[in-house]
């Protein structure tokens, strides 16, 4: 929230004093950047300590040199004469990816909301044929092998065999197929989908974990604990983007400095804007907010998505 008013000193004529207004941006960015920022300082420190460059230690540094730089504006006006701040610039990139963070949070939170409602469609209690003898047992306690009774209007409690009878079952919670499948001794069914029409006996050959539908819900929980193939592309190219973009402002500086002799303070901010300038602060919202829509709408017709 400090953004915003950060933003408006920028923007709008609030303070006329200039040097109380950039007196008043500093202490308000003081959060912003060191608490709700911390984070990519953090990793930045460890992407250095690891000579790895990815998106956090190009935040880091973008966020940084237009925090110092406006800083030294503030409280040595004299070393960069009729310069403008950039705190706004860093707060707002800040507040930008941290938005993309959030957006990733709600998404995995769908995605689990989603593999929850997929589990519950799993009956807890089946038809067991045990010595010739039909039992009611838990779902749980089932084993490969068992002989297992289906009824019209059940769902079928595991994956399995048709070893008697003949159905159509409703496999649309799996194949998204909107019309029941005709199934006869020697067929496959999914656990989970539901006997339409005729008694069934199936052979249980996958049970527990190995089931379609715990590994559809594995499937979907390892795909909320790694990254995103664009956001995994993103920090592949920035080892490469972040040595290259330094290796620019540096030389942006010394060109500037040497060879237009322009002085120090233009150079200083030659640097400190190609720096800004690279801040991939787009990504950082852009990849979450697609794949928000995307998995929402996907979940709201039964879609979900791995990877």
């Amino acid at each position: 929230m400090l953004t915003v008013p950060i933003a408006a000193l920028t923007y709008l004529p609030i303070i006329s004093d200039r040097a109380v207004n950039n007196l008043a941006m500093f202490f308000l960015s003081l959060p912003v950047q060191f608490v709700v920022g911390f984070r990519f300082y953090r990793r930045s420190y460890d992407a250095l300590s690891s000579r790895i460059g990815n998106m956090d230690l190009l935040i880091g540094i973008g966020t940084s040199a237009a925090w110092i730089y406006s800083s030294i504006v503030t409280f040595i006006p004299g070393f960069f004469p009729g310069s403008e701040t950039y705190f706004e610039t860093s707060a707002i990139i800040i507040t930008l990816i941290q938005t993309g963070n959030l957006l990733e949070y709600i998404t995995k939170g769908k995605a689990s909301e989603a593999v929850h409602k997929l589990l519950s469609l799993q009956p807890t209690m089946t038809h067991v044929i045990r010595d010739l003898v039909e039992t009611n047992m838990q779902v749980e306690k089932v084993e490969a092998g068992d002989v297992l009774i289906v009824r019209p209007g059940e769902r079928v409690p595991v994956d399995g065999k048709v070893v008697e009878g003949f159905s159509a079952v409703d496999e649309s919670m799996v194949t998204g197929e909107s019309l029941p499948r005709d199934k006869q001794i020697g067929d496959e069914v999914i656990g989970a989908t539901i006997n339409k029409t005729g008694l069934l006996k199936i052979q249980a050959t996958k049970v527990g974990q190995d089931t379609v539908l715990s590994q559809i819900a594995k499937l979907v929980e390892e795909a909320q604990i790694g990254k995103a193939p664009l956001q995994r592309l993103a920090d592949e190219v920035s080892a490469y983007f972040v040595p290259a973009i330094i290796l620019i402002a540096t030389a942006s500086f010394l060109f500037w400095y040497f060879v237009a002799r322009i002085g120090l303070a233009f150079s200083l901010l030659s640097f400190v804007s190609v720096v800004i300038i690279a801040c991939p602060c787009a990504l950082g919202i852009a990849i979450p907010a697609a794949l928000l829509v995307g998995t929402g709408k996907g979940a709201e017709n039964g879609i979900l998505l791995f990877s």
